[in-house]
This record gives structure tokens, C-alpha cells and sequence, in this order.
């Protein structure tokens, strides 16, 4: 309470959210002298302990109290410039999956995004779904899964008899063990869990007779975590034509299933407006309804009235500094954000969400394996998913060494981010946890991988600075100091390392890093430097949602008239497409059939 007198002497001067994230990094920065909160679950009393503040507080008060927070994301709207019985902002897979559902249903949507485009990090991403219960793929290959089955993955912390796997270690050993059953520690919370599985099934085959073109999926063991519903289901590489296809439309990956979202959510009705930003999400005074929106379009500030609800869509909070403080503090170090620059993960909806009374949750803050590695490219590129054309699949780390910014060599090349985190000494997580201790610059962690001409054309590798890799992630020299003055990098340094990489390869052991492949001595100019561009993936974490996908307060009742789903809800701990199409369908069909 002892912010009280000072909220209420300047609650209509000054910028409340600002305030409390001010505020709350102050708090958190103490606590983690005094012995740390790390990274934890932020759970609603953690959230009241770093911050100082009570549910009683006039910050986080959601009714009973004419100066509860509900009336900070007031205005007096005089006139409506739009109205629709839904205003979803975000047209990522969450809100297209809302907006499509809603519209599907009989209810007038409008959708509106920040970007100038539709789709979201969902249209970057491989097209991976995670949802399945019995579709007619699994059926086809013989493979049973159900509703029943999926909630047990989801909620069951064993590990499984049916399935092993085998775990490569940072020390070199080999685990065999039992197929884990749950990624992580999430539990069925609100029964978000319950919903997930029951409506899977229902929305896989909402999909596929919209037309997504569904396929096997060509991952790896470690994604069969899910017996079935992540393994078998992906989308095309190339998308069928479209009738409303535009240039520069993305066509593959995640594209395979948001255009069809797309489509669908047009032949229903819905009315689409780009570089549409919403700046205030409008709630009635004391705790009444969200209202609607205020939002900028064409330079001008303008007023959206949801008539039954509004959807928040607004995806990640990983851009924004003070949600980062909150949910994942370490992270403020690292820039490079998945999806960047094609969408802008800016947190502002839920800072939005916040400022009229929803409450906060999380699991874990991160997803499961954490990083992507893009060799030259500091984004996801727009064309197949995951890196530059051609590099998809990595370089040959037995004729490489990494380096960092000083120049020297400082892991070993092999490891990789595809083994199960709660193996001791599995690989994930590892990568980024040494790329931690480096030197930073304004792209983050700097990891140099170099390589000389012999193993380039071995290869077939061409680099393009400005087409596959960007300018400022490529080196090229005829001798290491050409190479190391072109990256800035130390050239004694870069000299010694490869120096003593070829001599390690003479001697057929890696004694300084335990490398087990290493084959061929970078000696051949011109000698080559790629950057890796290091990306956090999903967040988990954001305004509480319940099984309707209603966002919910912090005494964990719903507010009336809001929704969310995808990366701007928390509440679940499920990363990629399946957690936002599956909560972003639910909340369509509730807000057109329940919703007054």
C-alpha cells in the first residue's frame, strides 16, 4: 500500500504503466543482489513481492474502487469511428485464427496489425503444428492418439515406457532413457491444458478444410516429445496457388497455414485494416467492460467500439525492456528477436492489457530449446524458414572453429540445440549459456565462425553480402589479418586460434575443446567469416487467460469483453502455432456465441 498516497496524487499526471515497470526493475534488481529471482515462474505472488504492491493496491484494483486501474484506460469517446462486434488486434495465427472463428459464426470483425502485412511471426515460422487427437494423417499411418492422450502429455511429469531416445552430452556421453511426456513444468492450471486437448482435433480439421496443405513433418526425434500430433504435421514447402495472391506474398512455412486463415477470414466478412496500431484498450469505469480500442490509422487517432469483445493478438513481449525485466531479466542483453523486422514484438498490448486491470502469468519465460542460429542473417529470412538459402543445414563444424569478438576460439563446434533440456549436460540451452559469456556488441552475443576457401567450395557455398548474407556478417580475407581487420576482430588473436586449430587437426584431438570430428586444417585462402545471428525464439508468458481465452484479473476473474491468445497470453506452456490457432479459434467461437 505504500504507493497508495502517491498514485493518487498523480494517477491523472502520469504514465501508470511506466510507473510500475519503473518501479518493479528497481525491486528486482535489489532482489536478485540480495540472492536473485533468476528466472523463474512468476507467479501472481512473486509478481506482489518484487513489486512491492497488494491486490488492494489502487494499481492493480479491478473494481469496488472509483480509483482502481480500470479507469486509467478510459476516454471519453464522444464518437465511434469503427464498429464491429469484434476488434481483434493482430493478424499473426492467434488473431486470424480469432478472427475467422468469430466471423465463421455470424459475428462483424474487424482486424487490425501495426505491420503493413498479414501473418505475424506465424508466416515466418515452418509450419509445424502441434495439435492432433485422431486426424485422418494419423489415422492413415496407423497411429492412435486422443484428446485423452494429448492431456496426459501435457500433465503427466514421467517419463514414457512406450518410446526411448538417446541424448548426446556436452561431455561426450550417450543417455538412453525413457521418452519424457511433459516438455516442461506446466500443470492444467485454469484447465487450459484440458481445453487444449479437447479442441485440437476440432481445429486440425477446421484447418484442413480450409485448405492447409498438410504433410508428414521432417523433424527430429526430439520433436516426437508428442506422441503423434507434433510429428505428423507440417505444411508444404510451396502453398497452393491462391486467388488473391499478391506480390511479395510469403509462400511457404507458416504461410501454408495463414493464408488459408487469411482466406477464410475474407470470405467471412472480415474487414482488414493494416498499419493500424492500437495505442489504448478502452474499459468502463470501475471495472466495467472493455468497450474498445483507441488506436493511430493514416496519422490520425481513432476510435474501434467492439460491440461484443475485443482480441488481443499482439504477439511477443520479448522487444519491450520492462516486460523483459519481468518475465526473463537476462534477456535485455540479447536484441536479436525472431520475426524481426517483418513484425515489431513491442509488448504494447499487454502494457495495454495491464493498464486496465489484467493480471500477469507464465511458466517459464522462454521456450524449451531457446535459440535459433542463422549463419549471415540477423532475422528470419522471407523466403523457406530458418536461415539463408542454402545454409539451412549449417556448415561442416569439422573444418571450422567459432570465435568470438576477441578473436579466439572458445567451444566446441559440435554442439548443437537439439537435445531435451532436462537431460544433465544435454546440448540445448548450452550453446546459449556459453555464447552467454562473450562479448556483446548491438546484434548481440558476437560468434564468428571461420573457414578457409577449400572447405567453401567443398561445400558449394556461395556468399552474397547484401542477397544471402547481410553485409555486416561476412569477412573475407587473403590472409587471417585481412579477414580479422574486414570483421574487427584482434588479428593476433584470430592468427593464434587457427594456428592452434591446425595443429590440434595434425594431432588428430581436440585437447582443448573435446571437438570429436576434426578433419581438415584452414589453411587454403581466401579465408571466409560468417556470423552467427542469434535469435530467442517463442516467449511464453503474458495476460492470463482461462480456457474461453478471457483474459483474466489478478483475483483471477474474467474481465468482460477481453480475449487473447498466442504469445501475448500466458496461462500454458506450449510453444509455435498450435497454442495460438487452438486459444484464438476458441476465443472466436465464445465471443460470437456468448458474448451479449
Amino acid at each position: 500500500m505504500r504507493y497508495l498516497p502517491q498514485l493518487n496524487e498523480f494517477k491523472r499526471e502520469i504514465d501508470l504503466i511506466g510507473f510500475i515497470f519503473t518501479e518493479i526493475v528497481k525491486e528486482i534488481i535489489m532482489a536478485e543482489k540480495k540472492g536473485g529471482l533468476g528466472s523463474k515462474m512468476l507467479t501472481k505472488r512473486d509478481f506482489m513481492k518484487v513489486s512491492g504492491l497488494t491486490v488492494g493496491a489502487a494499481i492493480l484494483a479491478v473494481g469496488g474502487a472509483s480509483t482502481s486501474l480500470a479507469t486509467t484506460g478510459s476516454v471519453s469517446v464522444k464518437k465511434w469511428d469503427y464498429e464491429a462486434d469484434v476488434i481483434v488486434i493482430g493478424t499473426g495465427p492467434a488473431g486470424l485464427s480469432c478472427a475467422a472463428a468469430a466471423a465463421e459464426s455470424g459475428a462483424s470483425v474487424i482486424a487490425i496489425d501495426a505491420n503493413n502485412k498479414i501473418g505475424g511471426k506465424g508466416i515466418l515460422s515452418g509450419g509445424n503444428l502441434g495439435i492432433g487427437g485422431g486426424t485422418r494423417m494419423q489415422k492413415d499411418l496407423g497411429y492412435v492418439e486422443t484428446a485423452d492422450i494429448i492431456y496426459e502429455d501435457r500433465t503427466v511429469p514421467n517419463l514414457r515406457t512406450d518410446a526411448t531416445m538417446k541424448v548426446d552430452t556436452v561431455d561426450n556421453r550417450k543417455v538412453t532413457m525413457g521418452m519424457w511426456r511433459k516438455i516442461s513444468g506446466a500443470e492444467d492450471g485454469e484447465g487450459m491444458a484440458r481445453a487444449f486437448a479437447d479442441n485440437s482435433l476440432d481445429t486440425w480439421n477446421w484447418l484442413d478444410k480450409m485448405g492447409c496443405a498438410f504433410i508428414k513433418a521432417n523433424v527430429s526425434k526430439m520433436s516426437q516429445v508428442y506422441r503423434g500430433s507434433r510429428y505428423f504435421t507440417t505444411t508444404a514447402q510451396t502453398l497452393v496457388d491462391r486467388d488473391n495472391g499478391k506480390p511479395g506474398d510469403l509462400t511457404s512455412g507458416g504461410a501454408g497455414i495463414i493464408w488459408p486463415l487469411y482466406d477464410k477470414a475474407e470470405e467471412g466478412g472480415v474487414e482488414f485494416m493494416l498499419s493500424c496500431k492500437m495505442t489504448k484498450i478502452i474499459r468502463e469505469d470501475n471495472g466495467g467492460r472493455v468497450v474498445g480500442i483507441e488506436a493511430t490509422y493514416n496519422g490520425k487517432t481513432i476510435y474501434m467500439k467492439g460491440k461484443k469483445a475485443v482480441f488481443l493478438g499482439t504477439g511477443s513481449w520479448n522487444g519491450n525492456d520492462n516486460l523483459k525485466q519481468l518475465f526473463l531479466p537476462w534477456l535485455t542483453r540479447y536484441p536479436h528477436i525472431t520475426g524481426e523486422p517483418y513484425v515489431k514484438n513491442d509488448g504494447k498490448g499487454i502494457e495495454a492489457a495491464i493498464a486496465i486491470g489484467a493480471s500477469l502469468s507464465t511458466d517459464r519465460g522462454s521456450d524449451w530449446h531457446g535459440w535459433h542460429r542463422h549463419p549471415g542473417s540477423l532475422w528470419h529470412r522471407s523466403g523457406a524458414p530458418f536461415g539463408i538459402s542454402g545454409f539451412e543445414d549449417g556448415f561442416l563444424d569439422s573444418e571450422s572453429i567459432y570465435v568470438n569478438a576477441e578473436g579466439n576460439r572458445f567451444m566446441n563446434e559440435e554442439i548443437g540445440e537439439d537435445n531435451p533440456a532436462w537431460v544433465g549436460g544435454s546440448k540445448p540451452f548450452y550453446f546459449a549459456q556459453i555464447c552467454a559469456t562473450q562479448t556483446t556488441d548491438k546484434d548481440g552475443p558476437v560468434v564468428w565462425i571461420i573457414m578457409d576457401e577449400t572447405s567453401r567450395m567443398k561445400q558449394k557455398l556461395e556468399f552474397k553480402p547484401g542477397e544471402n548474407v547481410e553485409t555486416f556478417m561476412y569477412g573475407k580475407g587473403n590472409t587471417l589479418e585481412e579477414l580479422a581487420s574486414a570483421i574487427k576482430v584482434p588479428g593476433a588473436n584470430l592468427a593464434a586460434s587457427v594456428k592452434r586449430y591446425n595443429e590440434l587437426v595434425a594431432k588428430g584431438k581436440d585437447e582443448d575443446f573435446g571437438k570429436q570430428e576434426i578433419t581438415a586444417q584452414i589453411i587454403k585462402p581466401p579465408f571466409h567469416a560468417i556470423k552467427w545471428g542469434i535469435q530467442k525464439h517463442n516467449t511464453l508468458g503474458g495476460v492470463t487467460i482461462n480456457p474461453k481465452a478471457r483474459v483474466l484479473d489478478w483475483n483471477r476473474k474474467p474481465i468482460p469483453g477481453l480475449y487473447a491468445a498466442g504469445e501475448s497470453a500466458g496461462a500454458m506452456d506450449l510453444i509455435g502455432l498450435a497454442r495460438p490457432i487452438v486459444f484464438g479459434r476458441i476465443a472466436g467461437l465464445t465471443i460470437a456465441k456468448e458474448e451479449k
